[in-house]
C-alpha cells in the first residue's frame, strides 16, 4: 500500500470515529456547540489571547476545584500543551470553538495512531495479525474501553488524558520504526500534558540501547556495553526534543508559580478545598487504587429483602469500575496463555513499559473520582493493546464476544456518566446493535481465515522470534535499515 493510500485509510478511520462519537453524543444530548462544564483549557487560551497568564476572577464554578492562587491571581495547575493546541482554533473561531468536539478529534486521533502502530508491527513481523484484525483491535481500543466515555463530553481532565494517550501511542509507534527524534518528542509532549506519564520513555530507551548492543548475547556471553557510541545526530535526536519541551515546561512553571521547580501541585492543597492526606503520591493509596482498578464492579441497590428488581448503579458512587468490567478483553491475560510471540523481546519491552506506567497510577491520590471507569489506568491501555496484538491466537469468536461486551459496557457507562442511568430501551437497543456488529465481525474474520492458507499470506511463519533477534546477527541491521 502506498503512503497516499495509507493516509486515505487513516482519514477514513478518523472521520468514521468522529462521526460515531458525534452520533452517540447527540443521543446523549451533549451539546457540541458549547464548551463543556469544565473548559479550563479554553479559559487558559482566552487569557493568553488577552495577554495574561492568570485567569483573573474565577470564570466558572468548576474552577474552584482546580485553581491555584498566587498573589491574588488564579492559575491553572495543568500543563499547557492541550491549551497550546487549542490556541489557533480559539483564535479563529472565538465563541464557536468547543472543547467537546475538540476532544472527539483527539479520541479519533488515538484510534488512528493505534491502528497505524498495529499495522507497523504487522509489517515489521512483530505480530501475526492481519489488517482486518488490526482494525478490529483499533476500533475496540476506541469504543470498547474507557476511551469512549472519556471522549464524549470534553472537560479538562478527559481532554488532557486523551491527548497524553495520543503521545504514548506516538512514542510506541516511533520506537518501533526507529524514528528516535519523534519518539523523544512524544515523551516531551507527554511531559507538557500529563507529566507523570513520561515514564513511557523507558520503551524507546530500552529499544535504543539494544540497538547499540546493550543486553545482547554474543558468543555465549551477555554484553552490557554498547558495541558503538551514539552518533552526534542520534544524541541530538534525543536531547533537542526533550530540551525544547522541558524548557517550555520550566518557563511555564516560573511564569505561573514563581519557580521552575514548582508544578503547581505543591501549592494546590494549601490553596484549594482538596486535601491530599498523604501527599500527591504515597503507598497509602495502593490498596484503594487496586480495588478500583481491578476489583470494583457496579453496585446494586435493593429497596428491601423482598425486592425482586434490584437496580444497578453504573456510577458506583463516582469511584468507577474495574478494567475487567469496562474492558473484558483484558481477561485474556488472566485466563489464557499468550502463546509463543513472534518477537518475545519486544513483548518483554512492552510489559516493562506497562509496569512503568502503572507505578505512578497505583501510587496516585484520588483514584480518578468522579468516574464510571478506572480512568487513571488509561496510560497502560496502549501497551496492553499492543500486547494483545502480540498474542499467538487468532481473533475469533471468543475475542469478539469479550470485545463486544466491552463496547456494550462502555456505551452504558457513557450514558450513566453523561446523561443519567440507562433506560431498558437504551440498553436493549445498544445490545442489539453491538450483537449485529459482532456477528458481522465474526463473519468477516471467518471469511478471511478460510481464504488464507496456512498461517496466512504475508503473515510470519511459526518461528518464535529468535531468528528475528538472534544475538549473533549484526546489532544494528534492523535500525540501519529503518533509517
Amino acid at each position: 500500500m502506498t503512503r497516499f493510500r495509507r493516509r486515505l485509510v487513516d482519514l477514513a478511520i478518523f472521520v468514521s470515529v468522529l462521526a460515531l462519537l458525534a452520533m452517540l453524543a447527540g443521543i446523549l444530548q451533549i451539546d457540541a456547540g458549547k464548551v463543556s462544564l469544565a473548559p479550563h483549557y479554553v479559559w487558559q487560551v482566552e487569557a493568553w489571547l488577552d495577554g495574561r497568564f492568570d485567569l483573573g476572577p474565577s470564570p466558572g464554578p468548576q474552577v474552584v476545584f482546580d485553581k491555584i492562587t498566587v498573589n491574588g491571581h488564579y492559575y491553572l495547575m495543568y500543563p499547557p500543551l492541550p491549551a497550546m493546541v487549542m490556541l489557533p482554533f480559539v483564535w479563529l473561531l472565538g465563541d464557536g470553538f468547543s472543547d467537546v468536539w475538540f476532544t472527539w478529534g483527539v479520541a479519533a486521533l488515538d484510534v488512528v495512531l493505534m491502528f497505524r502502530t498495529l499495522e507497523l508491527m504487522r509489517h515489521r513481523r512483530i505480530t501475526r495479525r492481519t489488517t482486518l484484525e488490526n482494525l478490529v483491535l483499533a476500533v475496540v481500543f476506541g469504543f470498547g474501553t474507557i476511551v469512549l466515555w472519556l471522549s464524549l463530553g470534553g472537560a479538562v481532565w478527559f481532554t488532557g488524558q486523551l491527548m497524553s494517550t495520543a503521545g504514548i501511542v506516538l512514542v510506541l509507534h516511533s520506537t518501533i520504526c526507529r524514528c528516535w527524534w519523534l519518539a523523544w518528542l512524544g515523551v516531551g509532549l507527554i511531559a507538557l500534558t500529563r507529566t507523570t506519564e513520561v515514564v513511557v520513555g523507558v520503551v524507546p530507551a530500552l529499544v535504543y540501547l539494544r540497538d547499540l548492543g546493550v543486553g545482547r548475547r554474543a558468543a555465549g556471553r551477555w554484553n552490557f556495553r554498547p558495541v558503538r557510541l551514539p552518533s552526534l545526530r542520534e544524541v541530538a535526536a534525543t536531547v533537542v526534543p526533550l530540551a525544547v519541551c522541558g524548557g517550555i515546561l520550566l518557563a511555564r512553571n516560573k511564569l505561573y508559580f514563581g519557580s521552575v521547580t514548582s508544578t503547581g501541585y505543591d501549592i494546590h492543597s494549601a490553596n484549594d478545598v482538596v486535601v491530599f492526606p498523604y501527599g500527591l503520591m504515597s503507598w497509602h493509596y495502593v490498596w484503594p487504587n487496586f480495588v478500583i482498578d481491578f476489583l470494583r464492579f457496579p453496585d446494586f441497590h435493593f429497596t428491601g429483602v423482598n425486592d425482586a428488581h434490584p437496580v444497578m448503579s453504573l456510577r458506583a458512587g463516582g469511584m468507577g469500575t474495574s478494567i475487567f468490567f469496562s474492558t473484558p478483553l483484558m481477561l485474556l491475560f488472566l485466563v489464557s496463555s499468550q502463546g509463543r510471540a513472534v518477537d518475545r523481546w519486544m513483548r518483554t519491552v512492552m510489559w516493562t513499559g506497562t509496569v512503568a506506567l502503572f507505578v505512578p497510577v497505583i501510587l496516585f491520590q484520588a483514584a480518578g473520582y468522579d468516574q464510571v471507569g478506572a480512568r487513571y489506568l488509561l496510560p497502560v491501555y496502549p501497551t496492553l493493546f499492543l500486547l494483545l496484538a502480540m498474542r499467538a491466537d487468532r481473533i475469533g469468536p471468543r475475542w469478539v464476544v469479550l470485545a463486544g461486551l466491552g463496547v456494550f459496557s462502555n456505551i452504558l457507562l457513557a450514558k450513566a456518566f453523561w446523561a443519567g442511568r440507562p433506560s431498558s430501551q437504551f440498553a436493549w437497543t445498544s445490545a442489539a446493535i453491538v450483537l449485529a456488529v459482532g456477528a458481522l465481525t465474526c463473519w468477516l474474520l471467518a471469511r478471511e481465515n478460510r481464504a488464507r492458507p496456512g498461517t496466512g499470506a504475508g503473515a510470519p511463519g511459526p518461528d518464535d522470534g529468535t531468528a528475528a533477534h538472534r544475538d549473533d546477527l549484526p546489532v544494528l541491521a534492523e535500525a540501519a535499515q529503518a533509517r
